[in-house]
């Protein structure tokens, strides 16, 4: 099977070129909305309270000129000069400061237009006002009127379209922010779009792969598990064909030579006999331990008397052999167990208290076989000292869960309070066995 790696690497770049563009993308958005803001909106607002400070002065103006000709207090038109320098400090701060603030939005005709309109008013007031100051208020009064209020009025008129441009450069900013936000807002549309379809196309390549990758672990457990089943089945053969040798053939060996030793016994001379009876001894002994193995590797008592007689018979055994005491405790009926799947827990049971033997050094052991609310239930528990960090499991236990596997049965190891090691085998006898040791 191919692995999925290069396609799940391309994948997930491609989502990273996808994330970083649209990033890029709605960073500038920002930056310029940003740039809208602040350079046009901002500014042309900053703008329009210069332009209508100025129409303020220059309405301001048109009055105090308006009484200057109608000149109803009797006063001398010098008597306005101070108003008219303070509105012009006050009119030249201005129109710098909008200066400023209108930038490149402006044609610079236009301001130069403005500043140079003003210059000509201011002029035309300088002359007023020496005329004033010569006592022709008469001229200066005609001066007023035919050139003052004029290049006032003018003044204003410009000043109203400067705001009205202000004001339509201004809606033309809004209107350039909210295509930004409808080009970001489209643009997240398209990118969660985007996205999703990414999550699905790995999302669907990644199970597509897992199944095909679980498909193929489950064929290669299952061809594992037939071939642990056949190893089984083998090595049952094996011992049964090895035990069937050892009684048939060595038994029958040894016991022959007995018999010979006791006939040799009867016919040795005196000096001979002790030395025939300690060899007739040594052939028994070997004739016993021979009839042990052979039980071992195939118990007979199994197939004869069921799984119970052979387990009380092996612990035993196993008590005599290696000097450990086993408390063993039965139930008082026990179930019949198919032969096929009794041999795979007397196995079990025999690595569970050789490997007790092996790997501790206790004193007593003990055994229980007895019928629980999930099946059958063989416990081997010691008092050693437990299962340690470092542990690997070995060919034994691995052996001893692939039996419990075959008979359809559970394998638990772990650790029995205060310390020590408990393995224990549930067999649920209403399932059949997976598989026998005769295959």
């Amino acid at each position: 099977m191919r692995s999925p790696t290069g396609r799940l690497v391309a994948g997930v770049l491609f989502t990273l070129v996808v994330i970083a563009a649209y990033a890029a993308y709605t960073l500038n958005s920002v930056r310029r909305m940003r740039e809208v803001q602040a350079g046009t909106i901002d500014q042309n607002r900053k703008g329009a309270l210069q332009l209508i400070r100025i129409q303020g002065d220059l309405n301001a103006l048109a009055l105090a000129m308006r009484d200057m000709l109608d000149n109803l207090d009797g006063y001398p038109l010098t008597a306005w000069s101070g108003q008219f320098d303070r509105i012009h400090g006050n009119l030249d701060d201005a129109i710098r400061v909008e200066s400023t603030l209108s930038g490149a939005g402006r044609d610079p005709r236009q301001t130069a237009y403005l500043l140079s309109s003003f210059s000509q008013f201011w002029d035309a007031v300088e002359h007023m006002t020496k005329l004033a100051q010569s006592r022709q208020e008469r001229e200066a009064r005609e001066l007023i009127r035919e050139s003052l209020l004029p290049r006032q009025e003018a003044l204003s008129a410009l000043t109203a379209r400067l705001l009205v441009r202000n004001n339509e450069a201004e809606q033309r900013a809004a209107q350039e922010i909210l295509e930004i936000y409808d080009g970001i807002e489209r643009n997240a549309y398209w990118f969660l779009a985007l996205s999703v379809a990414m999550v699905l196309a790995v999302g669907i390549t990644v199970i597509r792969s897992n199944r095909a990758l679980f498909d193929q672990v489950t064929e290669l457990s299952n061809q594992r598990r037939e071939l642990a089943r056949q190893l089984i089945a083998t090595q049952e053969a094996t011992l049964r064909a090895i035990s069937r040798d050892l009684h048939d053939e060595f038994g029958q060996i040894l016991t022959a030579v007995g018999a010979m030793l006791k006939r040799a016994d009867r016919l040795a001379p005196a000096e001979f006999k002790e030395q025939v009876r300690e060899t007739s001894t040594v052939v028994q002994e070997a004739l016993e331990k021979i009839r042990g193995l052979s039980q071992s590797l195939q118990p007979v008592i199994l197939e004869e008397q069921g799984l119970a007689a052979a387990i009380e018979w092996y612990v035993s055994v196993f008590q005599r052999q290696n000097g450990i005491i086993v408390r063993y405790q039965s139930p008082e009926s026990l179930p019949d167990v198919e032969p096929s799947a009794a041999i795979h827990v007397f196995r079990i049971l025999q690595e569970a208290l050789n490997n007790v033997a092996r790997h501790t050094r206790v004193r007593e052991v003990t055994v229980q076989l007895q019928n629980g609310p999930a099946g059958l239930v063989l416990a081997v528990q010691d008092a050693g000292g437990g299962i340690p960090v470092s542990f690997k499991p070995g060919i034994g236990l691995a052996g001893m869960r692939e039996r419990a596997a075959l008979v359809g049965g559970k394998l638990d190891i772990g650790t029995a309070p205060p310390s020590g090691t408990r393995i224990a085998l549930t067999l649920p006898l209403a399932a059949a066995p997976r598989g026998g040791a005769d295959a």
